[in-house]
């Protein structure tokens, strides 16, 4: 048992490190590519790298916004060694008017390393944006959710040398992180978007992490290629249906 709960512990004080984020600008404009740059504080210093790919929709939403992201610690914890990987998919649920709500999966895979053990990890992002979007810009409250579905941990020499019991192998979920942020974004011609976030990360059980709780991010976003849009329904009326077409973009949850 110890060895179990050695291994839970330093799996979550690992995760922390490189907790998930998701770029501002979820979705990518009107064109059907788009590539985000995020750095900010998200439990530590992290770079997140992204590009999404959108796919027009005339059923349910007007558009799918698939995504992959690549996320990277500025400075190393010491000698810890980590990244994040995380395909998402993101979509407008519901919009009348300005106002509107957003939807957001994620599979992030994580991955560390320092002197006591090397450890992958796999989870669920999930989230919900609402708020405000208006031609050239937005703002909007995000909710999100991030579990830890598995985690493979190996001990090195020096934790087997210390702990005799310790043993390689899958572990039970080691716990998730709850953020509520505030995001805007604000656009500059037809491709570009500046994008900030503010917020407080906390556990599964409404806990601080072991690092800083709070969350602060500036993000940019280009867009290219040709225009992705659905036609919207008629009298932009539906049960759920895509922002108005303009160059802003609204936030991910």
């Amino acid at each position: 048992m110890r060895a179990v709960a050695l291994a839970a512990a330093i799996a979550v004080t690992a995760v922390a490190a490189i907790a998930p984020a998701a770029p501002i600008s979820g979705y990518q404009g009107e064109q059907e590519n788009a590539t985000h740059v995020n750095v900010g504080w998200n439990s530590a210093p992290d770079l997140e790298l992204a590009y999404g790919r959108t796919i027009p929709m005339e059923q349910l939403v007007r558009r799918l916004d698939l995504e992959l992201g690549l996320t990277l610690p500025v400075f190393l914890v010491t000698d810890l060694d980590s990244f994040r990987l995380e395909p998402a998919a993101r979509a407008m649920l519901l919009q009348r008017g300005g106002w509107g709500l957003a939807g957001r999966l994620g599979l992030p895979v994580q991955t560390g390393d320092n002197q006591t053990f090397q450890f992958v990890s796999v989870g669920a992002h999930s989230g919900l944006a609402g708020g405000y979007f208006k031609r050239g810009g937005f703002i909007a409250l995000e909710v999100e959710y991030t579990a830890i579905l598995s985690t493979y941990i190996a001990a090195s020499d020096r934790a087997r040398a210390t702990y005799e019991r310790v043993r390689d192998g899958f572990y039970a979920p080691t716990g998730g992180y709850l953020d509520a942020s505030l995001a805007s974004g604000l656009s500059i011609g037809s491709s570009f978007e500046i994008g900030l976030r503010a917020g407080y990360r906390s556990t599964h059980g409404l806990q601080p992490p072991p690092l800083v709780p709070f969350r602060a991010e500036v993000g940019l976003s280009y867009a290219f290629g040709a225009s992705a849009l659905a036609p919207a329904e008629e009298g932009g009326k539906g049960r759920c249906s895509g922002r108005s077409p303009s160059p802003a973009a609204p936030p991910p949850p």
